[in-house]
């Protein structure tokens, strides 16, 4: 069977587009590598140190394996296989979006003041959120059938149909990310006026430079998929919410731990950067405790220690 021009196009715009996010993705690993080894591998081991690593090297290897797989040399002209692939890029998706969203809801903690209370109201949204994500997901998956791939035996790729609704993934998504840049932005203020006398500096600017930076991608990520869902469900190019969007995603959540791993306004020893930036970030609620004269002087050496 030959293969429409318009069809062929649409691959080749995919393909670029896949080389283009990789390669975006590739030259960040390379940027931050020194950065990686200095800041998180002779840090401590954290939850999210964890989540960090997994966030970066399990989405290269990911990635990696689909641009192998838009060589064309892994199918082989199967159907079987493509079902199986197309279910692994579903879970690749899910998988890559919650560990990038697992670090925010840790520094949301964190801002928020690290109480118990906190923590049960994020766990609830989250798990909430979660349960949405597989339902939809779930429903998505027996209304369409994933045995369908177009041109295979000349293409020997995979090009599958996106699920009708899928869309909506994008809603709960975009819902979630407000919820904690407002709730963020909030707190920051808070502090930002409360203790302008403890955290003057950059320590606060890079929290909020980072929570903006973050809510603007994810927003622009979650519209992007959105509209290819739905303008090219059964076209080669409803790829690139994978090939390039979920790379960009991926290096803002990796920068967010950087940036801060990274902040020194004094020097610090290098295994003990992680734990010092972990304690600056919770000492904001005891700095409000403490937001008094002596308050203050004790929260400046604090600072100086």
């Amino acid at each position: 069977m030959a293969v429409p021009v318009s069809f062929s196009e649409d691959l080749r715009v995919r393909g670029a587009f896949g080389v283009a996010g990789y390669t975006v993705f590739v030259w960040e690993h390379i940027l931050t590598f020194e950065e990686e080894v200095r800041y998180i591998w002779q840090a401590p081991w954290t939850v999210s140190k964890a989540s960090f690593l997994v966030s970066r090297y399990g989405n290269l290897v990911c990635l990696t394996f689909v641009r192998i797989e838009e060589a064309g040399v892994l199918s082989h002209g199967s159907e079987a296989w493509c079902h199986g692939f197309n279910l692994f890029i579903v879970v690749y998706m899910i998988v890559s979006v919650q560990s990038i969203h697992i670090l925010v809801l840790m520094r949301a903690w964190a801002i928020w003041g690290c109480t118990k209370r906190v923590m049960v109201s994020l766990m609830s949204i989250y798990v909430t959120y979660i349960l949405l994500l597989l339902s939809i997901t779930v429903f998505g998956s027996v209304q369409t059938s994933f045995h369908t791939f177009e041109y295979l035996g000349e293409i020997g790729i995979c090009v599958g149909i996106v699920p009708p609704h899928m869309w909506t993934l994008l809603v709960a998504d975009l819902v979630l990310d407000t919820v904690f840049f407002v709730l963020t932005m909030r707190s920051l203020r808070k502090y930002s006026r409360v203790c302008r006398h403890l955290y003057p500096s950059q320590l606060l600017h890079q929290l909020v430079k980072d929570a903006f930076s973050f809510f603007f991608v994810c927003t622009f990520n979650n519209i992007a998929i959105a509209v290819i869902w739905t303008v090219y469900p059964t076209n080669p190019d409803n790829f690139l919410s994978l090939t390039f969007t979920i790379p960009i995603l991926s290096i803002t959540g990796q920068r967010l731990v950087l940036n801060l791993r990274g902040l020194q306004t004094q020097s610090y020893a290098t295994g003990d950067l992680g734990r010092e930036v972990d304690r600056q970030i919770m000492a904001f609620e005891q700095g409000i405790a403490q937001a008094s004269p002596t308050g203050w002087e004790d929260a400046e050496m604090i600072d100086e220690t």
